[in-house]
């Protein structure tokens, strides 16, 4: 069987796909590519993710998740976007006995939008 080398884009419907994209801008550090009334694409690591505007966003069963090198840049990571003024839906929790730690945001769509790092097994 062929194999992926890794996912590379994800595209989601949003109300406001620009207001979209300036949170994963400003949260994440998502770099714009291209941007009409009709969408965004954003770019970070190799990765796309796109918005499409459409009447009602894709919510209902998404997370996005981010994964970070270590528990402790989970904290930093909620600390920084606390700081910053982004509303933490829930704090960072989870420890090593739990396998994971992280925290989440929500999207201007509502979308939840965690920061985790998994513990080694």
């Amino acid at each position: 069987m062929r194999k992926m080398r890794a996912i590379g884009q994800l595209a989601l419907r949003s109300t406001d796909p620009q207001r979209a994209g300036e949170f994963y801008e400003s949260a994440f550090g998502f770099r714009l590519r291209a941007g009409d009334d009709a969408g965004v694409d954003l770019e970070l690591g190799g990765f796309e993710l796109s918005f499409r505007r459409a009447a009602q966003a894709t919510r209902d069963g998404i997370q996005i998740g981010f994964r970070v090198e270590t528990a402790g840049e989970v904290d930093a990571w909620a600390q920084e976007l606390s700081r910053r003024g982004f509303a933490l839906v829930a704090p960072p929790s989870g420890d090593r006995w739990e396998g994971t730690r992280s925290f989440r945001v929500a999207d201007p769509d509502g979308r939840q939008v965690a920061i985790f790092y998994d513990y080694p097994s």
